[in-house]
């Protein structure tokens, strides 16, 4: 894998004094010859962040296919192969390039390395407030990137570069908690969903009953169960009755119209073809087998 510099890129894109920078490099591909280094598969030292502004762009990082839409960020860590497929033709994007030197001595840096959401998922699409902070910033570094380079202008795109990094690195923190917040509030309603099943299960049939108990949708709980338990809520609530109706078959001498009563079903016609469709024969098949 080619190994990238900041030398290379001043060099291929034709960037001299006053304009260059050593250890920074921008990208901003609003016309066709900065869009050509989105056909290049490289390796680099340093930091890369890519801002897709418009369109699409397929892209391997580090063996691993993502696809870059219109407000992503994608944060490209020190030395990850990139290996670029495809771009749409309306693909417009600003790219970071900022080497281990220029970056050493920001310390959220090793915050960001080491944030296993980054590394894990380095697609970020930033909640709407951080998004215009960054956007903000990354405008500013354009416009100054753009002009002659003094000592004074130098430092002042090293520290939006920092504060950049360091905005992208507080949104997946952002992302990271307001995910967990969800998580532990599926894992409450799963709980309490089952603790009323186990109350009423061989009763309520209805997923309105449980989801009016835990004042949620039918829809909305019904999703909620399935992502967090991979069954259907109907799946779990049959399991319920049919157990019920298992042990009254079993261990009762209750008819089939005592028990379709007990369990409050409409007639015991309507209770054999809920038991059918679970277990494949009728009460009386079951009980006599």
């Amino acid at each position: 894998m080619h190994l990238l510099t900041i030398s290379e890129l001043n060099t291929r894109y034709q960037v001299f004094y006053p304009f260059l920078m050593e250890e920074f490099f921008l990208v901003e591909a609003e016309d066709e010859t900065k869009l050509s280094f989105f056909e290049w598969s490289y390796q680099f030292r340093g930091l890369v962040l890519l801002c897709c502004t418009q369109g699409s762009l397929s892209i391997k990082i580090n063996k691993v296919a993502y696809r870059v839409e219109e407000e992503a960020i994608l944060t490209i860590l020190p030395e990850m192969t990139v290996e670029p497929l495809s771009f749409s033709e309306d693909f417009r994007a600003t790219v970071f390039l900022m080497s281990y030197d220029f970056i050493e001595k920001f310390t959220i840096l090793p915050e960001l390395i080491s944030n296993t959401e980054v590394l894990n998922s380095p697609l970020l699409y930033a909640a709407a407030q951080d998004k215009e902070r960054l956007e903000e910033l990354a405008a500013l570094i354009v416009k100054y990137y753009g002009q002659p380079k003094t000592i004074l202008l130098n430092q002042m795109i090293q520290y939006l570069a920092f504060s950049l990094i360091t905005g992208v690195a507080k949104s997946y923190q952002s992302l990271t908690q307001k995910e967990n917040l969800q998580k532990n509030r599926i894992n409450q309603i799963t709980d309490s969903f089952f603790e009323l099943l186990q109350q009423h299960g061989e009763l309520q049939r209805q997923v309105s009953f449980y989801a009016e108990q835990l004042h949620l949708t039918p829809q909305h709980l019904s999703s909620l169960i399935k992502k967090r338990t991979g069954k259907s809520i109907k799946s779990w609530i049959g399991f319920v009755v049919i157990n019920k109706a298992k042990e009254y078959l079993n261990m009762t001498s209750l008819s089939i119209k005592e028990i379709s009563d007990k369990m409050e079903f409409a007639d015991a016609s309507l209770f054999c073809r809920y038991f059918k469709r679970y277990i494949g024969q009728t009460p009386n098949a079951y009980r006599n087998q």
